[in-house]
């Protein structure tokens, strides 16, 4: 229960807010609440200190996980006062009554009733807060009335040089040795077991010590790329089933197949790989009981892929020995720990700035200790160097290196050093990094779905008024990332996708504790204090009309999360039972499900700022009460293609900062923008009548983010579109009809542009109004595209340019050279241009040479 202390500080800026203190004082309840904040105020003053003992002595932590349970119990209550005055704001507003609609969803609620119940439900907690309060003292926790330096980590950095602008490159040290070997048994070992095509090598070592990252240099080598028809990589981790894999791997082909059974897929992976000398990487195989490795299930998969050409290989990365040997590799590689001298180079470069080291040479001698400690293991000595990065003090150095955590530790140095970056995290941040806890491991997180959800409970904090959530959002993982607790996966400067590292998410399970019913992890007991849950295919009944036996055991529930591909809620027992059981329910995500409608009941959950309905491809009608959700804030029904119409109160919703629609609907409801002054993010998609947006949207004037894509009868952008001066995301696709040459005038301001699937033959002169802005521009498939403008060379912020399918483009303008800031090229799917781009030889490469990063197809040729 580390992160307690966050919840705590949650509750009590709730209490001392504005419009907490009004709330309380149109309900008569602000004395009982007075009083509840004092006893909290006492806890709080110790609380670091037995967060810091905890480790000592497991009472504290139950003391912790109590305080924490009780203050979420705190948060329910106190949303139920913001729901009473967001409801009564709408009654008493007159614009918003229209035919008395908006009175007649809210007319039962009895005031007198609400205060009754909300004064009792208050006393409880604050009884409860007095028996944690006085059973602290038989703890001797010391009070601290200032916070450490590092919990007040502040979420924007005005500094001239932003830690999150500048996260570390990916920087490897002492491997290359390793590389050439495996490269060397790659393209010239033709050993093989049998007499098959296809032969295996396994590279095994520690968590940690950098399978992955050599894996992934040996695939991105451009000799290894010249040797094989086609390189595959799938991510295997703790489950090793041949369904999945197979359907990873048809995946990684980008050829078209028939999904409908195992048996029809074995037979299309076959005719893909058919003669094809192919590389297949499978990382990071485990041996866990039930779900793992196993001979029977690597010899099914192993016979489906010898119909490749001889000199075809398979490379296995694992930590379990048994398994290096088991697949019969012809080379077991064996990768060592760091030698000291490698290991200080890679703490250095993840510590230090360039140049910078030579100016500490009194911390360095700190670090050499230090880095002793991590054992050579790569990711200890990145995740370590990353979190002191930011610390230039002597003292914040010698706490690293003398913290009695690692006398604690046994032998299990990595999960220390670990442990030690995740301390040093503001309390807020610590619920971001365990909320991740319920997804799988290996699993690739997008900011555009990640965000909304750790808005949903609150866990995003803003010391500014009118804060861009979404944006603080990203600014957490990019301060995630430049601490190495997250890898970077993708980055188009306003989205952002990551993974986290298999013991980084181990690390995420232990902190998150009984609080959390995982994929990975389901609780045995305290089944009272489960506030989050994610489910699998596993979990769901299926037809039958049930809701297994754990769930029905959870009360406080505030999440559900569908985080498995194949999870399909088809009954609407499972899905009513738990609206009507979860009334404290914040985020409900049952995407990709075939349900035909929703339970009217949803509308009476009124703590529900997050729902996911995406691909509910049978869902045709919503029901009206859903307009009673007045604190939602994410709405997807992305991919309802039988949804036949939005409801005509969808305005109510004052709250939303996300709306993703699909509809068969010709013209959106009117009025649907008027109200939505706080929507960020717009995704309008597969809408296939429909023909207008309409004229409402210039009221979206703090929109950021919009999204159109395969709205084949949408001729043009709305007008007024200047007038959306917060815009800085525009991404259009696959709209066949939309004028896009024209209908953007006015945009200006943008950061990132993404044109995708479109006849366009040269880009839109508008983007020009954006020539001071614009960071990222990402063009796809766009087959009649013959040449970039020239007047691209006055882009110069642009960091990144993709370019994907466009088979006409040839040469990118003379004046690339002038574009200082360009980071990373990446071109794919462009024959032509591709060529003429290569390294040194393409007779484009004088003028992209400048760039860092240049990716060509499925290489990386930086």
């Amino acid at each position: 229960m580390e992160f307690a202390s966050g919840v705590a500080e949650n509750v009590l800026g709730r209490l001392a807010s504005y419009a907490a203190e009004e709330v309380c004082l149109a309900w008569g309840a602000q004395h009982e609440l007075k009083k509840l904040n004092k006893t909290l105020l006492a806890i709080k003053l110790v609380l670091q200190d037995a967060e810091k003992k905890q480790m000592q002595n497991p009472l504290i932590t139950h003391w912790l996980g109590n305080l924490k349970d009780v203050c979420n119990d705190a948060e329910d209550v106190l949303d139920e006062f913001e729901f009473q005055k967001l409801r009564l704001k709408l009654l008493i507003n007159d614009r918003w009554s229209v035919k008395g609609k908006v009175h007649q969803f809210f007319s039962r609620w009895n005031p007198v009733v609400f205060n009754f119940k909300i004064g009792h439900k208050i006393k409880e907690i604050r009884e409860s807060l007095v028996e944690i309060d006085d059973e602290k003292r038989k703890f001797s926790l010391n009070q601290i009335t200032e916070l450490a330096d590092d919990y007040r980590v502040p979420q924007r950095v005005h500094d001239t040089r932003r830690e999150t602008d500048s996260l570390p490159e990916a920087y490897v040290v002492g491997r290359d040795g390793d590389r050439k070997q495996i490269i060397n048994h790659l393209l010239n070992d033709t050993r093989s077991f049998g007499n098959e095509n296809v032969s295996v090598i396994s590279i095994i070592g520690l968590g940690g010590s950098g399978k992955t990252t050599l894996a992934k240099m040996v695939y991105n080598d451009n000799v290894v790329e010249e040797n094989f028809e086609m390189r595959l990589w799938i991510c295997v981790s703790d489950k090793f089933d041949i369904h999945t894999l197979v359907k990873g791997i048809i995946a990684e082909t980008k050829k078209e197949c028939d999904y409908g059974s195992l048996n029809l897929m074995k037979k299309g992976l076959q005719e893909i790989l058919r003669g094809k000398k192919f590389l297949l990487v499978l990382d990071d195989v485990w041996d866990t009981e039930s779900t793992g490795f196993t001979v029977q299930k690597w010899d099914e998969l192993i016979s489906l892929l010898h119909v490749g050409a001889k000199g075809s290989k398979i490379i296995v990365t694992t930590r379990s020995e048994l398994v290096g040997s088991l697949v019969h590799p012809i080379q077991m590689h064996s990768l060592k720990c760091l030698s000291h001298e490698n290991s200080m180079i890679l703490f250095k470069k993840n510590a230090f700035y360039e140049g910078e080291e030579q100016h500490y040479q009194h911390l360095i001698e700190i670090g050499e200790n230090i880095v002793k400690k991590c054992g050579g293991v790569p990711l200890a000595l990145v995740t370590l160097g990353s979190m002191l990065r930011s610390k230039r003090e002597r003292r914040d150095w010698l706490r690293v290196k003398d913290d009695e955590i690692w006398s604690m530790s046994g032998n299990d140095n990595i999960m220390v050093a670990l442990k030690l970056s995740y301390n040093a995290l503001p309390p807020h941040l610590k619920s971001c990094f365990a909320f991740c806890s319920l997804y799988p491991k290996d699993y690739v997180f997008n900011s555009k779905d990640i965000v909304p959800l750790w808005m949903a409970q609150g866990y995003l904090k803003s010391s500014r008024e009118n804060e861009d959530f979404e944006e603080t959002g990203i600014d957490c993982i990019r301060l995630f990332c430049s601490k190495s607790l997250f890898q970077l996966e993708m980055d188009l400067k306003t989205i952002i996708a990551f993974k986290i590292h298999d013991l980084l998410h181990d690390l995420a399970i232990s902190m998150a504790g009984v609080e959390y019913s995982t994929v990975n992890c389901r609780p045995s007991s305290a089944f009272e204090k489960v506030r989050h849950m994610s489910i699998t295919a596993n979990d769901l009944p299926g037809d039958e009309a049930r809701v297994l036996e754990f769930i029905l055991q959870l009360e406080k529930l505030r999440t559900i999360l569908n985080v498995d591909g194949d999870a399909r809620i088809s009954n609407q027992y499972f899905l009513t039972t738990c609206i009507s059981r979860f009334k404290y329910m914040r985020a409900l995500d049952v995407h990709g499900s075939t349900l035909e409608e929703l339970p009217s009941s949803i509308g009476n959950l009124s703590h529900l700022r997050y729902l996911n309905l995406k691909d509910n491809t049978k869902l045709r009608k919503l029901p009206t009460f859903i307009c009673k959700l007045l604190n939602l804030q994410f709405l997807s029904l992305e991919g309802c293609e039988a949804l036949e119409e939005l409801p005509n109160g969808i305005g109510n919703l004052i709250n939303l900062r996300f709306l993703y629609i699909t509809t068969q609907q010709m013209y959106l409801p009117k009025g649907v923008f008027r109200h939505l002054t706080l929507l960020q993010t717009l995704s309008i998609s597969s809408c296939k009548n429909l023909k207008s947006l309409g004229k409402e949207m210039e009221y979206l004037t703090d929109l950021r983010q919009l999204v159109i894509g395969s709205c084949e009868n949408l001729e043009s952008l709305p007008p007024n579109m200047k007038n959306l001066t917060a815009l800085h995301t525009l991404a259009i696709g696959n709209c066949k009809k939309l004028e896009l040459m024209r209908s953007g005038e006015g945009i200006n301001g943008l950061i990132s542009f993404i044109v995708g699937t479109s006849d366009l033959e040269a880009l839109p002169n508008w983007l020009q109004e954006s020539v001071d802005t614009l960071q990222s521009m990402a063009i796809g498939e766009s087959d009649n595209l013959t040449a970039l403008p020239e007047w691209l060379q006055n882009l110069t912020l642009l960091e990144q340019l993709v370019i994907v399918g466009c088979p006409k483009l040839s040469a990118l303008p003379q004046g690339m050279h002038c574009l200082t800031a360009l980071k990373e090229l990446r071109i794919q799917g462009c024959p032509e241009l591709r060529k003429r781009c290569r390294r040194e030889t393409g007779e484009e490469w004088s003028k992209i040479k400048h760039v860092p990063k240049i990716v060509l197809d499925d290489s990386d040729d930086d």
